[in-house]
C-alpha cells in the first residue's frame, strides 16, 4: 500500500500502539466487559447504550503503557505526559474513560487547557486506551451484532464506515478500525446510505495499485475504501490498514466525495 502521506516515524508509532492493543485485549481476556443480562437491543450502535464494566487500575495501566511508547517515539512530549500523569486520580480516570468512549472533544480540550498540555494529547491518549475495551466488547457482542446489511456506521461502536475488505470468496465486508467489528454488505452498495441502485455507486480504480478501490456514492457523496485481500500476502490490523490507505481518502475528497450527508455536522 502507498504510505508516503504518513511519515515513517508516525507509522512506526501507530504500529507500536497497535501491538499494545493486542496486549491489552489479552489482559482483559478473563474479564466480562458487557453484562448481557442487562442488554436490551433496540437500535444500533450498541455500545453507546451499554454501561461497560471497567476498573480504573486496568485503564490507568493501559495509559501508562501508551505514555511509555509515546516518550520513546516522541521524547519532546515527556514533560506534557508527566503533567497528565499527575492529574490522573481515580475520579479523573473514570471521567476520561466515559468521555473517550463518546469522543467528547470539548471535555478533553477543556481538560488540556486547564492542565497546560497540548489540546490534542489528552483525547489521543484516552481514546487509544479505551480501544481494548471496545474490541473486547465487540468480541462479546458478536452474536448480537448484525451479520450483514448495516449501513452508515459500525453497529457496535458507531464509528463512521470508511473501510471494507474483499475476502477470498469475493464478498465485501465492512470493517471498523476502532473496535474491529466486521459485517458483510452487498458488494456494489453504498456503505453509508445503503443505495444499491444501478449507477449510483461509482468505483474509482487506482492504476498504481490493483488491490485498492474507492466505492463512492452519487446520492449521499459518501465513500468507502475497499481493499482486495486476495491480492495481499498479509492483511495488517484494521487501524494500520486504515492509515496505510489514507491516500485513498485524499483521492476520494479530490473527486468531490466526503462524509455522507447524514454524517455531516
Amino acid at each position: 500500500m502507498k504510505t508516503e502521506i504518513i511519515s515513517p516515524e508516525y507509522m512506526k508509532l501507530q504500529e507500536e500502539i497497535s501491538v499494545l492493543y493486542t496486549r491489552w485485549v489479552g489482559a482483559l481476556s478473563q474479564q466480562t466487559i458487557v453484562e448481557k443480562e442487562k442488554l436490551d437491543v433496540k437500535q444500533f450502535p450498541l455500545l453507546p447504550q451499554i454501561d461497560l464494566q471497567f476498573n480504573e487500575k486496568d485503564y490507568h495501566s493501559f495509559l501508562q503503557d501508551l505514555f511509555q511508547v509515546l516518550k520513546e517515539n516522541k521524547p519532546e512530549l515527556s514533560e506534557d505526559l508527566a503533567k497528565i500523569e499527575a492529574g490522573l486520580d481515580d475520579e479523573t480516570l473514570t471521567k476520561w474513560f466515559h468521555e473517550a468512549l463518546i469522543v467528547n472533544t470539548y471535555y478533553f480540550a477543556d481538560w488540556a487547557e486547564k492542565h497546560l498540555v497540548p489540546e490534542w494529547l489528552p483525547l489521543y491518549a484516552a481514546e487509544h486506551a479505551v480501544r481494548p475495551y471496545l474490541q473486547k466488547s465487540a468480541i462479546e457482542l458478536k452474536d448480537e451484532l448484525p451479520k450483514q446489511g448495516h449501513a452508515g456506521g459500525c453497529p457496535c461502536c458507531g464509528e463512521p464506515v470508511r473501510l471494507a475488505l474483499i475476502n477470498k470468496d469475493g464478498k465485501k465486508a465492512l470493517l471498523c478500525p476502532r473496535c474491529h467489528t466486521k459485517w458483510e454488505q452487498k458488494k456494489i452498495a453504498c456503505a453509508h446510505c445503503g443505495s444499491d441502485a444501478q449507477g449510483e455507486v461509482v468505483v474509482l480504480k487506482l492504476e498504481e495499485d490493483e488491490r485498492a478501490e474507492i466505492y463512492a456514492c452519487k446520492s449521499c457523496k459518501g465513500y468507502t475504501k475497499v481493499i482486495d485481500t486476495r491480492k495481499m500476502l498479509e492483511v495488517p490490523a484494521p487501524e494500520i490498514l486504515d492509515l496505510q490507505t489514507i491516500h485513498l481518502d485524499y483521492i476520494a475528497q479530490e473527486n468531490g466525495y466526503g462524509l455522507a450527508e447524514n454524517e455531516k455536522h
